[in-house]
């Protein structure tokens, strides 16, 4: 009897039930299986074919239709390969609401549903420069910039802010594939780290996001950035940032030192983001740390995504979130909630990933003055 194929259905079943039926307590569980799901969930068909190569080895070397459990074995392989499809279907049917949701750019290639490999391909295309500082104070306050090599005038931005809870993250970290996506279209992309717990709180790390504001315009002619158009993006804690940003533009208080620099920005992209309060403030803190408690009516347009499968931040945080915006703000609210999706699902270049850059970019392009040189 194959007992390590046995182990190895037992292993993918039970990873395969974790994606479909994520658990939410107790929490180590829970987390674990948002790290597995990071790659199993948004990329099931690879598991697929690693669990049918496993399935092909006992049948053929391993001569399991021979022992007495071999016919019981591959009905439980078929059992969880029908798990992975299931997977892939709701993998698939992210398109579809996003396409419904937020829209995706005309002439944009099919979704490529199929894929199996979650890499970057390298291009020549876009040159990066590391680790500009925007502030004094390290390793926390420094940028990278991607644009084009061959840019030619001022160029939109887009700052992206990294998660991890304010505790962790690195602006290396997570929506590689956004960044890439974005400065491959004529956008000049920004990628910048922040101060994090125990060194610093609220509201510190919001007034490092507008440092780099204020650094996008003292440094516009330079980088050739178009500071009239500038869009912050997010994930997870960096998203409760963006949104935050948005909402609180121009407040001297939380500009020391930059008070007349204009910190309204263009529009906010969300992913998987958290949305309540910092740690445990209460409703009596200030500034407050709630996006709920913020006014919307100034808000610039906004695009969330979500999923409704989040181990990590339930999914009615977005909910809540956009439902505030929508009854207050002049400008668009657009909100995909993603079947099946996890937290963490922009750190590969997956299929449900490259459907939410479509949504991205058609957003930004029918949102904000000036749209990307699309090359």
């Amino acid at each position: 009897m194959p007992y390590g194929y046995l182990v190895t259905i037992l292993i993918w079943g039970l990873a395969t039930a974790a994606m479909l039926r994520p658990p939410r307590r107790p929490i180590w569980i829970a987390r674990g299986v948002y790290f597995l799901s990071v790659v199993l969930n948004e990329l099931p068909l690879l598991g697929l074919i690693l669990f049918a190569l496993a399935t092909a080895q006992a049948l053929l070397l391993d001569n399991l239709l021979s022992t007495p459990f071999g016919p019981l074995a591959l009905a439980a392989a078929a059992l969880v390969a029908t798990g992975m499809i299931a997977l892939q279907v709701s993998v698939a049917r992210a398109r579809r609401v996003i396409v419904r949701t937020v829209g995706v750019p005309v002439g944009s290639r099919p979704f490529r549903g199929a894929s199996v490999l979650p890499f970057l391909r390298p291009t020549r295309l876009v040159e990066r420069i590391s680790n500009i500082p925007y502030a004094p104070g390290g390793q926390h306050h420094l940028l990278d910039l991607s644009r084009r090599r061959d840019l030619t005038g001022p160029a939109p931005v887009l700052i992206y802010l990294h998660g991890g809870g304010y505790v962790g993250g690195d602006k290396h970290f997570e929506s590689g594939p956004l960044r890439q996506r974005m400065a491959q279209r004529g956008w000049i992309v920004l990628s910048a780290n922040y101060s994090l717990r125990p060194q610093s709180a609220w509201p510190e790390h919001l007034v490092d996001v507008k440092r780099v504001l204020a650094w996008v315009h003292a440094h516009a002619e330079e980088f050739d950035m178009d500071g009239t158009t500038l869009v912050v993006a997010g994930s997870s804690a960096g998203s409760h940032l963006a949104v935050h940003a948005a909402l609180t533009a121009n407040q001297p208080d939380l500009q020391p030192g930059f008070e007349d620099v204009d910190t309204r920005i263009s529009a906010v992209v969300g992913l998987y983001g958290y949305y309540g309060r910092y740690y445990g403030r209460g409703a009596e803190e200030h500034p407050t740390s709630a996006p709920l408690d913020l006014p919307a009516d100034e808000a610039p347009p906004v695009v969330l995504f979500h999923g409704d499968q989040d181990t990590y931040v339930p999914v009615q945080q977005a909910r809540d979130l956009v439902a505030h915006l929508r009854g207050g703000s002049h400008h668009a609210v657009a909100y995909a909630e993603l079947p099946g999706a996890q937290h963490g699902f922009d750190v590969f270049a997956s299929p449900r990933n490259r459907a939410v850059l479509e949504g991205v970019e058609h957003f930004l392009d029918q949102h904000t003055v000036h749209s990307a040189d699309r090359r």
